[in-house]
């Protein structure tokens, strides 16, 4: 399988959730959030538990000026 999905507010609750799902599934991973250590460590997690690869990208979807730094 060769699909990618596109995963915002990923650091915590339903995105989070999702990320998750999508990964136990197979799913190829571009995650988005403002807490880029969360998002980091979001990803070391799922690439060390399934064969996935994620991209994570780290800003505030409600801010389209701005990236996150923290």
């Amino acid at each position: 399988m060769n699909k990618i999905v596109l995963i915002t507010g990923a650091t915590s609750g339903i995105g989070e959730a999702c990320a998750k799902k999508f990964a136990a599934a197979g799913y190829n991973l571009i995650i988005t959030g403002r807490r880029v250590e969360r998002l980091q460590q979001l990803k070391i997690n799922l690439e060390a538990e399934y064969p996935v690869k994620i991209l994570p990208l780290p800003f505030d979807v409600q801010d389209s000026n701005r990236m996150a730094t923290n």
